[in-house]
């Protein structure tokens, strides 16, 4: 009689618990099509009942798949938010819970070969923020890698994106503000070649463009990285400008409490001299001092759908070949709070 080591649970010993072949009940457990669902509904809680742990290494050589999953980010001093980073593991888990993620920080490698140096994972979910990500997903892609990119556009063919919609999340922003009687604007950009900086910024003029009686201060836009920092820096700079604006537009919420310290610094009240707008509504927002109007990016929505894309493409096989680029556009939300004067 075969003796189980450590008393662990097996396919042959779920198999005789339910009286059944333990090919069936293989085919149960990968979901198969050839089992009736009410035979596989039985074997997978008789399984979870019996504590079956699927051995992945087996898994592996039986599917010839690696069963793991890279995420691949800019790095978090570059403007990856930690929050969008334990968003995508999360719904990895969820959604994949038999893989193994490999994390890797794009900058830190040296060269396109090291995202490949051990081993190939089953798919790739990059936190793209730059077209100087570009070239790591060209190479995973070429190199048979179902792939899905989130929060960037690119125009890599084959390739799905699961992006905001930056641009008229910040073009409604500022027609709120307008509606309220600003006229002036100065903005604090995001992190260079950034694709939501360009964004950001492309949503901010057009809306003020629109209106005859709105205009940008050109001196008061002032280059920044996303960070707290630069948000201080520039928004010195504007406050230290012979023309004021009404209204600063911040790339991002980091950006804006940079900002409110600044006005601080200068003895300014936010709004009741200058009024504030962010982007992102982290958690921190509303307890801001004011609380901070802000653009809502739905990260949990963009990276489940994101993982949800990557789960069909790599369930589809290489048998399987994309031939266009395929988007998916996730709406933002304007959150109102008390970082904008009513000018009216």
């Amino acid at each position: 009689m075969e003796k189980e080591s450590f008393n662990r649970t097996t396919i042959k010993t779920i198999a005789k618990a339910a009286g059944v072949s333990h090919t069936t009940v293989s085919r149960a457990l990968n979901d198969s099509s050839l089992v009736k669902p009410q035979t596989k509904l039985k074997i997978k809680r008789l399984a979870d009942e019996m504590g079956y742990i699927p051995d992945i290494n087996a898994k592996g050589l039986v599917s010839n798949k690696a069963y793991v999953v890279g995420i691949y980010f800019s790095r978090l001093q570059s403007g990856t938010s930690s929050n969008f980073l334990a968003e995508s593991i999360r719904q990895v888990k969820k959604s994949l819970a038999d893989y193994t993620l490999a994390i890797n920080g794009i900058d830190l490698m040296h060269g396109e070969s090291d995202m490949l140096r051990n081993g190939k994972p089953d798919g790739a979910l990059f936190i793209s923020q730059s077209q100087d990500d570009d070239s790591y997903i060209q190479y995973m892609h070429d190199n048979g890698v179902p792939v899905v990119v989130i929060n960037r556009k690119t125009e890599i063919t084959g390739v799905t994106n699961v992006v905001p919609d930056e641009y008229h999340g910040v073009f409604q922003a500022i027609e709120y503000a307008i509606r309220l009687g600003h006229k002036k604007f100065g903005l604090i950009k995001g992190t260079p070649r950034f694709t939501s900086t360009y964004y950001r910024e492309k949503g901010f003029r057009d809306a003020i463009a629109k209106h005859s009686d709105a205009a940008v201060i050109e001196k008061a836009v002032v280059d920044g990285n996303y960070s707290r920092e630069s948000g201080f820096h520039a928004m010195n700079k504007i406050l230290m400008s012979d023309e004021l604006p009404s209204l600063v537009f911040c790339s991002n919420d980091e950006t804006a409490a940079g900002a409110i310290k600044s006005c601080q610094k200068f003895g300014l009240r936010v709004p009741d001299d200058i009024s504030l707008m962010g982007f992102d509504n982290a958690d921190y927002a509303r307890f801001m001092v004011p609380g901070l109007t802000t653009i809502y990016k739905p990260v949990e929505e963009i990276t489940r759908i994101g993982v949800e894309q990557l789960k069909s493409l790599m369930e589809s096989g290489p048998k399987v070949k994309v031939e266009q680029t395929l988007k998916e556009i996730v709406t933002t939300e304007l959150i109102i709070r008390d970082s904008v004067a009513d000018l009216r």
